[in-house]
């Protein structure tokens, strides 16, 4: 008796252990068993276009515009330049007087980057350098030969698209003074001048502002003007010329 008890309880722990066996590898049914499968996402409706990005881009001229107008610049939005082949203005600008009492001519069609940059360049340059020239000299004029204009740099035809294309890029022709005669952007190297010293004071010092100089002496594209553009580079190279 004790034997068929012995007996009936090896083969029931036998078939205890078989039972977890097959319940864990899933011999008990032929199958192994799988794990359980995750519910299907639908894809939601594809995100709006979120305003944060327009509503920046209103921020930022709004404080360039009124960085501008601390400067003593007039100035007034004008429509969208449309060009071809990348050319184009979104947001340009009419500047009048880049500084207080310095008029700039002829229109402008700029960035409000360019024009503050503009601005930025006479009050800590052009101002100051007019002054040192001494006999009471004042800026009271800026003219520039090209603002905006679709084309490749240099004007050559299969040549990169120039920034002027972009209105981030303004070319200097000439300074008008008070107290002092007009000085025209010109080959001055080894004149030995005062005037030769403003020119060269200034040229230097737009490198602080603007991200390319190139003037007289550089190459024969610039003997007549100081080409001032913002053009971005890998690790906000400069050239200056």
């Amino acid at each position: 008796m004790a034997n068929r008890t012995r007996r009936s309880a090896g083969l029931g722990a036998a078939a205890l252990a078989a039972g977890l066996v097959a319940g864990m590898t899933g011999v008990g049914d032929g199958r192994a068993e799988e794990p359980p499968r995750a519910k299907p996402v639908r894809p939601g409706p594809a995100p709006e276009a979120s305003p944060a990005r327009g509503g920046a881009k209103d921020g930022a001229r709004t404080a360039c515009e009124r960085e501008l107008a601390r400067l003593g610049a007039r100035f007034e939005r004008i429509d969208p330049v449309i060009g071809e082949g990348g050319c184009g203005v979104s947001r340009p600008y009419n500047v009048r007087q880049i500084a207080h009492g310095v008029s700039l001519a002829p229109d402008t069609i700029l960035t409000c980057e360019a024009a503050l940059a503009t601005a930025r360049w006479v009050r800590d340059a052009v101002v100051p350098a007019a002054r040192a020239m001494g006999g009471g000299a004042r800026l009271s004029a800026i003219t520039h030969a090209t603002t905006y204009d679709c084309r490749g740099r240099n004007n050559q035809p299969d040549a990169k698209l120039s920034e002027h294309a972009k209105g981030t890029a303004i070319d200097i022709s000439g300074f008008g003074f008070v107290g002092h005669e007009p000085i025209a952007v010109m080959a001055r190297a080894g004149r030995g001048t005062i005037e030769e010293a403003f020119q060269r004071a200034v040229r230097a010092a737009a490198c602080l502002h603007f991200t390319t100089v190139i003037g007289p002496g550089a190459d024969a594209f610039h003997d007549d003007h100081l080409h001032l553009d913002l053009a971005r580079r890998s690790r906000g190279y400069r050239l200056c010329q």
